[in-house]
């Protein structure tokens, strides 16, 4: 188990050399140490490094048991560059009739890229799809900028813009309580201009629902009422096209006769 007050006396002692980071089973930082003094040479790396050790028994000083022992007496190791891990998750592996250990942790990391840079590579990815998709919806193409839209999101379901155009291509298209979900989502992820959700030409199919005043109302936000009342209109239009598909070839054959 580690002292601090050992730790502190090393670091201002021997803090030029980094014997304190070796101590606290810092190895990497305590040849960094060494190096510095080396590099710069006796009379400009000594000070320095020096310097730098009375630093660190300055922050060991000022740390009290309990923060000591949580970050450097904790029941989990902690790596090369003194940094504390969980414990990994170990579990037998058979390989030519023998049991061995493996690292989960270390299986994961292998086979996946850190997320940073998977984080990335998707918003990369929705950014391909949500520009497709707003060239596809120039040309006419809604149903074409529809799929598009529907991968940028996939790949990033925080972008707000995304949410915003699959609203105008579902409304070009009436569907109407999907163009009203990304409507709302988009505002819940920052979307500010409300000006354009009242006066954007796409979305001219859904501001005539009843329900898109009670929706303007509550904040740009579905409740239980403004869906019955969508659902309700959606209904009631396709009861009507229905009625006049029945009534066309009728009219067509009186008109012949």
């Amino acid at each position: 188990m580690k002292k601090k007050l050992v730790a502190v006396l090393l670091a201002i002692f021997a803090g030029a050399f980094g014997v304190h980071r070796f101590y606290l089973k810092q190895p990497e930082l305590g040849i960094a140490y060494i190096a510095l003094y080396i590099w710069l040479g006796r009379f400009l790396g000594f000070p320095i490094s020096a310097i730098m050790g009375w630093y660190d028994a300055y922050k060991l000083m000022m740390m009290d048991e309990q923060e000591f022992d949580r970050k450097y007496n904790s029941p989990y190791f902690r790596d090369r560059y003194g940094r504390r891990r969980d414990e990994p998750k170990e579990r037998p592996f058979q390989k030519r009739g023998q049991y061995i250990l493996i690292d989960d942790e270390s299986l994961s990391r292998e086979k996946q890229p850190s997320s940073y840079f998977k984080d990335k590579r998707n918003k990369k990815k929705a950014e391909t799809h949500k520009e497709a998709g707003i060239r596809k919806f120039k040309a006419y193409d809604a149903k074409g900028a529809i799929d598009e839209f529907k991968k940028a999101i996939e790949n990033n379901p925080a972008d707000i813009s995304s949410h915003f155009n699959i609203a105008c291509a579902y409304s070009v298209e009436e569907q109407a309580m999907l163009a009203f979900q990304h409507i709302e989502q988009a505002i819940a992820l920052g979307y500010k201009d409300t000006y354009n959700i009242l006066n954007n030409e796409t979305l001219a199919y859904i501001r005539v629902f009843p329900a898109f005043e009670m929706f303007k109302e509550n904040q740009f936000k579905l409740n239980q009422q403004i869906q019955s009342s969508i659902k309700d209109t959606e209904e009631k239009q396709t009861k009507e096209r229905f009625d006049l598909q029945q009534k066309v070839p009728v009219i067509l054959k009186s008109e012949a006769l």
